[in-house]
């Protein structure tokens, strides 16, 4: 029998030394076993070092560094290793028993796929039944990650081959660094999700997920990565290869982004956030002024007079949202 695929395992640490031992360790005890696992801690500022250093394990290196951000310590960590195959592991989250030999097997037996995930139990989201993040299967992987994602990025496993071949993670994506990632990757191969719940992700403080500020980011820079994929596919040079960090100004008006802003806004108005949000859905609106954008700012502007806004603006908006939300 062949030698099993060396899967190398990547991580990035900033400042969350309370969940090193359990999250790592969920990894350490994977029954796959040629593994190897390397952590970069990113210049953290509490005891997230001292704890990686508890971790008496062979196959464990550690990195550290200053800080320089999550993209370039997985590109550093991705390239101190060794693996044929690569997986991502979210810091402080939980790879679940028998993640690794799953998503390895996915891909020693279908050449063609280079990017596998797997079904997430998602503690970032909240609300009866949404905790569940089941990606979909058979899907053109190009074309669908053009509309909308299919991994949470943390439960992905990869080839070393079409990751090389396209760059790897690029500095300019602070936040949706993946979707950029997978959108170029998707060009060289396919995708397969394993049916089973193999990772735990977990909310960090502090995260895009409880940030306004980089949720915004994120929704603009998961936008421009996929404006940046449909010139490529219509013949264009990529804006970000071509330009580097000023390509950030030829992006174009979105209603995809339109859409997120105005709902965006409307969130933070509902729950009392009305000088913050009201601008957002004002921005939303020169951005794409569709009939969804208009439908938010007709019941946002209702809160100058504030009868209505609470009679009738807000309680539709929350229900809206509520509606938008669920599905």
């Amino acid at each position: 029998m062949p030698a099993l695929p060396l899967v190398s395992v990547v991580s990035a640490f900033y400042n969350r030394a309370g969940r090193v031992a359990e999250s790592i360790g969920s990894v350490l005890a994977q029954d796959y076993p040629n593994l190897e696992v390397i952590v970069v801690d990113d210049g953290s500022r509490d005891y997230t070092l001292g704890e990686l250093r508890k971790l008496d394990d062979p196959r464990l290196r550690i990195i550290t560094r200053e800080n320089r951000g999550f993209v370039a310590s997985m590109n550093e960590a991705i390239a101190a290793s060794r693996g044929e195959f690569i997986a991502v592991h979210g810091s402080g989250d939980l790879s679940l028993p028998g993640r690794i030999a799953r998503q390895a097997k996915v891909l020693v037996d279908s050449p063609n796929i280079g990017v596998v995930g797997c079904w997430v139990d998602n503690d970032e989201t909240d609300g009866p039944g949404s905790r569940l993040f089941k990606a979909p299967r058979g899907l053109d992987f190009h074309s669908t990650l053009l509309s909308r994602g299919l991994f949470t990025h943390g439960e992905v496993m990869f080839r070393r081959a079409p990751f090389d071949a396209v760059g790897g993670y690029r500095d300019f994506f602070r936040f949706a660094q993946d979707r950029d990632l997978w959108l170029r990757m998707s060009r060289l191969c396919g995708y397969d999700i394993v049916p089973e719940i193999l990772y735990r992700r977990y909310k960090p403080e502090g995260g895009v997920s409880v940030d306004p500020a980089k949720l915004l980011l994120q929704a603009y820079l998961s936008d421009f990565a996929v404006q940046c994929a449909r010139i490529v596919d219509d013949g264009g040079r990529d804006p970000i290869d071509q330009y580097g960090a000023p390509a950030a100004f030829l992006r174009r008006p979105s209603p995809m982004f339109g859409r997120k802003l105005a709902w965006f806004g409307a969130r933070m108005m509902v729950e009392g956030k009305v000088e913050q949000g009201w601008p957002i859905v004002e921005r939303a609106h020169a951005e794409y002024p569709g009939r969804q954008v208009r439908m938010i700012r007709a019941l946002a502007a209702l809160h100058d007079r504030p009868a209505m806004w609470a009679r009738i603006g807000r309680p539709i908006l929350a229900r809206r949202l509520r509606q938008f939300r669920d599905g």
